[in-house]
């Protein structure tokens, strides 16, 4: 009896289609390659942030970054005014468009980090916006990003 079920299997293994078995990797979109990050789309923005990150660097100034972000539009209070820009969220494409700048003679009179026009022109080329693995929301585009955590 034992030798009759491994024969049966194989008959019916010989009746079925002709199928070939393949040994490249599954990499149907749901089911990406291993080791590849998990993107997460981000359903909305709206919130208050901590700016954690620039280009997958830490913050390293002496004030902190923050964004208040509504319904339609990203606020960097930053001296001499500040930045502002109007974006739309559509899945996990972003657009933004700068809306407000700091004032030029503010800026002639003051000296701001570097970092706070890092963050403006990140944000002016962002494309895209995803959760990370630990919960942040990274902000991309142009060969940039910002990482931002929830306050």
């Amino acid at each position: 009896m034992k030798k009759l079920i491994p024969l049966a299997c194989l008959a019916l293994l010989a009746c079925g289609p002709n199928r070939e078995i393949s040994t490249a990797p599954d990499t149907a979109p749901n089911n990406p390659p291993a080791g590849s990050p998990v993107v997460t789309p981000v359903v909305s923005l709206v919130g208050e942030y901590r700016v954690a990150g620039i280009d997958g660097a830490p913050i390293d100034a002496p004030i902190g970054l923050a964004l208040t972000v509504t319904d339609s539009r990203i606020i960097f209070d930053a001296a001499c005014g500040g930045f502002a820009w109007d974006y739309a969220l559509e899945g996990s494409a972003l657009a933004t468009t700068r809306v407000v700048s700091p004032a030029p003679d503010c800026l002639a009179r003051t000296s701001s980090p570097r970092v706070v026009f890092d963050l403006a022109a990140v944000i002016d080329a962002v494309s895209e916006a995803q959760r990370t693995p630990s919960n942040g929301i990274e902000l991309a585009g142009g060969g940039r990003s910002v990482t931002l955590y929830s306050q």
